[in-house]
């Protein structure tokens, strides 16, 4: 799921989306949307439920994108695989988010070919706009090469869009020793 949120909001709003019911992971990301969030539920129903529900009364969400990912099963019975290539990462920073527009039929070859590079650390195969949604645990200098150099030269991949993830915490209030005794 995609987020964009109103100026000065995505701080608050990622600490608010990762308490929300069903939200695994959520990262502030630079591109074409403020957030990135997975979520997990037994169905697409469930999932529309908890956007419609709770994520977009957030205050400052302005605008959502659900991207469903594919079953395994329905990639593997294409002949590919599907999921994390390994565990997610405990930071949202230092990773880049690559999606991918694929050659018609090639999804399955794909998501294999990139499960095998170093360093991603996971594939999904996506229904939408996109076929597939790469993670690269790498600050941007060094993704970037690998883009470049390694992900666009597959055969199959149409084109490529990437977003950053960013480190982020909400700062803590500013407090000046006299605001404690208002």
């Amino acid at each position: 799921m995609y987020l964009r949120t109103a100026p000065g909001t995505a701080g608050r709003i990622l600490s608010e989306l990762r308490l929300q019911p069903g939200v695994r992971r959520a990262v502030l990301i630079v591109g074409p949307w403020d957030l990135l969030g997975v979520i997990e539920a037994p169905d697409m129903a469930a999932i529309t439920s908890s956007v419609l529900e709770h994520i977009q009364q957030i205050d400052g969400v302005q605008r959502t994108r659900t991207a469903p990912l594919i079953p395994p099963d329905r990639l593997l019975a294409s002949g590919g695989g599907f999921g994390m290539v390994s565990p997610p990462q405990r930071r949202p920073g230092d990773a880049s988010y690559v999606h991918v527009h694929a050659a018609p039929g090639t999804v399955p070859a794909l998501y294999e070919r990139l499960s095998e590079l170093e360093p991603v650390t996971g594939v999904a195969a996506m229904a939408g706009e996109f076929d597939l949604l790469v993670e690269i645990r790498r600050p941007w200098e060094i993704a970037s090469g690998m883009i470049l150099d390694q992900i666009q030269a597959l055969p199959g991949v149409l084109s490529t869009e990437t977003m950053i993830g960013v480190d982020y915490e909400e700062p803590e209030e500013d407090r000046d020793q006299f605001s404690a005794w208002s």
